[in-house]
Parts: C-alpha cells; sequence; structure tokens
C-alpha cells in the first residue's frame, strides 16, 4: 500500500502519479487514487503556456482486474485557467482520454476478446461494463476490404442475418483464411460483389473451389472466365453415399424389427472402403448384401466410383466416370437418378479433382464454427456486425 503523503511513479499506471494502491475488503476490490504531475500546459485557445490552477474535479473509474479482482481508480483532475484569455480546461491525462469513462487499455482488451469465440455479454460481463458499450466499441471496428486470392472456396452457411436466410463464405483455401463474407447467395448479390474488383484483379484467381451448386457455378464462370472450377471431392462422393444410404434404408423397410436394427446398427460396413474391411467385416457384410440384390448392385457402384479419383489425369478420370455413369444407368437404381443427372452435368468439374490439393474443408470448418458464434450469441440480426465478428474471429 502507498500511503497518502508521498507520490510514487507505478508501472501500472505510465505517465501519472500514484498516491495510494490498496486492497479494499469490503468490496473485494483493489482501488487507486491517481493525478497527473504538475507541469506547465498549453492553452487550447490562445497556445499560451500556464500553470496556474483553478480547482480540482474527481472521477472514478474502473480498470482491468487485477489478480482476479476489479480496480477502481479514482482520478483528481486539476483545471487550469489561461490568465492571457481567461479560458479554463483540464490538463490532459495519458491514462484517460477527455470526456471517457473507462481508460484505453480496458477499451483495448475488451476489444480484444471479441476476436475470440465467445459473446458479447459475457465479454461485458467479464470486464464489468455494459453490453452495449462492448458493441458500441466494436461496431467502430471496420475490416479493410480484402483482395482475392489466387485459389478462392464459395460456400454458403444459414446466418439470418439483414432480413436474409442464408449468407456466403469466401475463402483462402491454401492459406486457411476467410476472405469476406456476403449478405446473401443469390447471383446478383453476388456478381455486384465480385464487380467491386477490377478484371485484372478477377482474371489473376486460377482456382474456385465449391460443392455442386449450380448457382455458384454459374457466377464463377461469369465473374472468372480464367479460373478452373474444382468440384470439392467430399460433396462429390457424399452424393454417392446418400444414394446407397438411401437404399438402404428402402430395403430395410421390408425386414422384421430384429434383422431391421441389425441391418441398422451394421450400415458403417457398406461405407467402409474395402481395402479397410477385416475378414470379420466382409463376412458380415456379404450377409447384408445376399439380403438384397439391389443392394449389392448400389455397393458395386459406391465402390466403381471411387476408381475415378484413382487415374492419374483429367481425361482418364473423366472417361472412367463416363463408364461409371453407363453402369449406373444401366443398373437401373431410382435412388441413384439424382447421382446420375448431377454427375452427367459435373464432368469435368469433377474430374478437375484429379492433380488438386484444396478442398472446401477449411471453409466448412470456419462455417461450423460461425454456427458456434450464432449459438452462443443467440443470433445475430445486425449484418455488418457479423461479417466483422466473422471476419476477425480468425
Amino acid at each position: 500500500m502507498l500511503h497518502d503523503n508521498y507520490t510514487q511513479s507505478i508501472p501500472f499506471f505510465k505517465g501519472v502519479n500514484t498516491k495510494y494502491f490498496e486492497e479494499d475488503e469490503s468490496t473485494g476490490s483493489y482501488k487507486a487514487f491517481i493525478e497527473m504531475p504538475v507541469k506547465e500546459h498549453r492553452c487550447p485557445h490562445c497556445g499560451n503556456n500556464t500553470t496556474y490552477i483553478k480547482d480540482y474535479r474527481l472521477q472514478t473509474v474502473r480498470d482491468l482486474v487485477v489478480l482476479g479482482k476489479p480496480l477502481i481508480v479514482t482520478i483528481r483532475k486539476r483545471r487550469y485557467v489561461c490568465k492571457n484569455c481567461n479560458t479554463t480546461f483540464t490538463e490532459e491525462n495519458p491514462y484517460i482520454k477527455r470526456y471517457c469513462h473507462f481508460p484505453d487499455r480496458l477499451y483495448l482488451e475488451s476489444i480484444k476478446e471479441t476476436f475470440c469465440l465467445q459473446s458479447f455479454s459475457s465479454i461485458a460481463k467479464r470486464f464489468g461494463v455494459s453490453v452495449t458499450s462492448i458493441i458500441r466499441w466494436f461496431d467502430k471496428l471496420n475490416f479493410p476490404h480484402p483482395k482475392l486470392p489466387e485459389c478462392i472456396a464459395i460456400d454458403e452457411f444459414r446466418g439470418n442475418a439483414g432480413g436474409e436466410k442464408f449468407q456466403c463464405n469466401i475463402a483462402d483455401p491454401v492459406k486457411h483464411q476467410v476472405i469476406d463474407i456476403l449478405p446473401s447467395r443469390n447471383t446478383e448479390n453476388l456478381c455486384k460483389h465480385f464487380l467491386e474488383y477490377p478484371y485484372k484483379e478477377r482474371a489473376a484467381v486460377k482456382k474456385i473451389v465449391m460443392d455442386l451448386s449450380t448457382l455458384f457455378r454459374s457466377v464463377a464462370k461469369t465473374m472468372f472466365p480464367e479460373a478452373k472450377i474444382v468440384a470439392d471431392k467430399f460433396h462429390v462422393i457424399r452424393v454417392v453415399i446418400n444414394s446407397l444410404e438411401n437404399v438402404r434404408k428402402r430395403i430395410q423397410k421390408e425386414f422384421h424389427a430384429t434383422k431391421r436394427k441389425w441391418f441398422k446398427r451394421s450400415r458403417y460396413l457398406l461405407l467402409k472402403s474395402e481395402y479397410k474391411l477385416t475378414d470379420e467385416d466382409k463376412t458380415e457384410l456379404a450377409r447384408m448384401l445376399n439380403s438384397s440384390y439391389d443392394l449389392e448392385k448400389a455397393y458395386v457402384l459406391k465402390e466403381r466410383f471411387y476408381e475415378v479419383f484413382r487415374k492419374q489425369t483429367r481425361t482418364e478420370a473423366k472417361k472412367e466416370l463416363g463408364k461409371w455413369l453407363l453402369l449406373a444407368a444401366d443398373l437401373s437404381l431410382p435412388e441413384f437418378r439424382h447421382c446420375i443427372t448431377t454427375f452427367s452435368n459435373w464432368k469435368t468439374e469433377i474430374a478437375n479433382i484429379i492433380g488438386e490439393r484444396v478442398s472446401n474443408g477449411f471453409i466448412e470448418g470456419s462455417n461450423n464454427k460461425i454456427k458456434v458464434l450464432k449459438r452462443i450469441s443467440y443470433g445475430v440480426q445486425n449484418f455488418d456486425r457479423f461479417r466483422n465478428r466473422i471476419l476477425y474471429l480468425q
């Protein structure tokens, strides 16, 4: 504790003198009393230097938490009077700006916390300020207009912000960075956003990775004519897996309750790659496939589809995909009709997967993080605030 009869500088309070610093057990906090060293001050009106003190004003503010307890600081501010023009003014204080109720470091530390995955309410509670103060400080931030990388990943997510149900996430899958968040996923807004970039910058984009969205593909072909469109491998395989699962669900409905439960419990064997199956797995899988010829055909289609990605060149992959489509059409499974139609329209983009190491993996992960942000915030209606939180969250 520092006593009242002398003044000392403390590193925690740079540029000011501390009269006392003590623990208040009754309130469970630390209390400090600070003031500026006496010095000449320049009159803001006429520029004349003065040392004449008119009076003092006390201001009590809340500082950062120290050793788990809040720090309450009382500031004694001097008011000077200029003998030249009789202007009265308050001395400048490096600890806290004029007209502010919090020191700069509390403001900066609270803003830093908004870059982490937590709600404004929890940040406000930790720093002992109101939620509206945290939101007001955060809204002053403005994320700079990003540049387009050579490789872009694009996906949608359900944000329910700004009056739109779905928002669009644009990311760099190589550097694992979210580039921008767009207010909606419709063609007009997407094109309007990308037209803000000059053609030279858009022409420098070499690859665009996406799921099997015809909307995103049409925008990519219009806005990035020089870019190669690559379908995301996970989403492509997922279409085949979903078709296989739909066959399995149809077949098991015909079984009695006990066999139906066994079938459902063992479904992972259908999804597992053949080379990963143990001898016991193969025996169990054979029992499942013998239960239905349609299920056996669906399983063959699933395994044959993996051959597309084992090819060395895009030309070979495209040729293998063509063979697979003929086989799928010949086997005539109704659950695979959507699969055949989709892959027939995406032959080139699926073949472009060969030789590429980029995917939508990062952007799907960032979408999951956005869902967590939405949940802990109980939704964010203001789109600009939502966008800034996502972009600063990295």
